[in-house]
């Protein structure tokens, strides 16, 4: 069952926003991004939900890691995000590595 969805970037997108929905609550002075990490070991990306509130501590909630290894296919999964959140998003253990589309470097750290 999980093979016919492993290549669409759609169906990936549709399960984090689906869990960034049920986590997300507006609060007045909230910060919240999302979180990519580029596991390089696992040849994976790890998606997190992170919230800061003052006089809170930090919250991390992992939402999604998309095993399958293609920066085209994270590019498509983040701009279909981004059409319903508008959250800042943070990218890890990119390095150098750009975007296909429009060569951009991905992180800017």
């Amino acid at each position: 069952m999980e093979a016919t969805h492993l290549n669409n970037s759609d169906f990936e997108a549709q399960i984090i926003k689906q869990r960034l929905k049920l986590y997300f609550t507006p609060y007045i002075k909230a910060r919240y991004e999302i979180l990519v990490v580029n596991d390089i070991f696992a040849h994976s990306y790890n998606f997190f939900f992170n919230i800061y509130r003052p006089l809170k501590l930090p919250h991390s909630i992992p939402l999604r890691r998309i095993t399958f290894y293609r920066l085209e296919f994270l590019e498509n999964v983040v701009a279909n995000i981004r059409t319903e959140y508008k959250f800042s998003f943070v990218f890890r253990n990119f390095g150098k590595q750009r975007w296909p589309s429009n060569f951009t470097l991905i992180s800017k750290q």
